[in-house]
C-alpha cells in the first residue's frame, strides 16, 4: 500500500486503516506536483523548473519577436510553471521580495535586457503586474471561493488556526492565516471570513491588493 499520511501538532502519531494496517507517517509529500509541508521547498522546485522552461526557449527569446508578444509567451510558458500551486503558498515579506527578484531576472532574460542597460522595471514589465501581486490575488480568490462554498471540505480548512500543540524552536514559519491577514490588512479570522463571504467586497479587496511595478 502506497498511502501516506501527514500529522499536524501531534507527536508520534499512529494511523491505521480499518483492517489494522499501519500507514506510513511522513513529514512531507508531493501531491499533484506540489510539496505540502514547506512553501520554501515548493518554491525552490518551481524556480528550478521555471528556469529550465525559460532556457529551453532561448532561440525564441533571442529572436526579433515583438516584446509584447514575448511577454505574453513568457507568462504562458514560464510564469505558469513558476506559479503552479501558488494559491496555497504561505509567504513572508522576504519570500515575496525574493520571488519578485527572480521573476525580474527571468523577464530580463526573456527580453534580452541586461542589467547594464539600466532599464527601469516599469519599462521591463510593461503591463505585467508584480509577481507577488499576482500570487496575492490568486490566494485571495481561492480563499474567497472556499469560504463562500461551505459544501467544500476546504471551506472548513482555509481559515483554520491550530488550538493546541507547540510551536517549533527557532524563527516561526509564516502560516496561511498570517499571509491572508497581510493580504487583506485585517487582524482576525472572523473579519477575513466576513469580507470573503461578500462576493463583491471580496472582489474589490482582490483588485485593491495590487501594488504595481516601479
Amino acid at each position: 500500500m502506497n498511502t501516506k499520511v501527514m500529522a499536524e501538532n501531534v507527536e508520534n502519531p499512529v494511523v491505521k486503516t480499518l483492517d489494522g494496517t499501519e500507514l506510513d507517517v511522513v513529514a512531507d509529500f508531493n501531491y499533484l506536483g506540489a510539496w505540502i509541508a514547506s512553501t520554501q521547498k515548493d518554491i525552490k522546485i518551481r524556480r528550478a523548473r521555471a528556469w529550465s522552461a525559460l532556457h529551453s526557449m532561448n532561440k525564441v527569446w533571442k529572436s526579433a519577436m515583438d516584446d509584447n508578444l514575448k511577454r505574453r509567451l513568457f507568462v504562458t510558458t514560464v510564469e505558469s510553471v513558476l506559479l503552479y500551486g501558488c494559491e496555497a503558498w504561505s509567504l513572508t515579506v522576504k519570500d515575496e521580495k525574493a520571488l519578485d527578484g527572480v521573476y525580474t531576472r527571468m523577464l530580463r532574460a526573456a527580453l534580452n535586457v541586461s542589467w547594464k542597460d539600466h532599464t527601469r522595471n516599469s519599462e521591463l514589465y510593461g503591463k505585467l503586474p508584480r509577481l507577488s501581486d499576482t500570487v496575492r490575488q490568486r490566494r485571495m480568490r481561492l480563499a474567497g471561493h472556499c469560504v463562500r462554498h461551505p459544501e467544500l471540505t476546504a471551506s472548513q480548512l482555509i481559515l483554520w488556526e491550530p488550538t493546541h500543540g507547540r510551536k517549533s524552536r527557532g524563527r516561526p514559519q509564516a502560516t496561511y492565516i498570517d499571509t491572508l491577514k497581510r493580504d487583506t490588512g485585517l487582524d482576525g479570522v472572523a473579519e477575513i471570513r466576513t469580507l470573503m463571504e461578500d462576493r463583491e467586497q471580496g472582489r474589490a479587496a482582490v483588485r485593491n491588493s495590487r501594488v504595481g511595478v516601479t
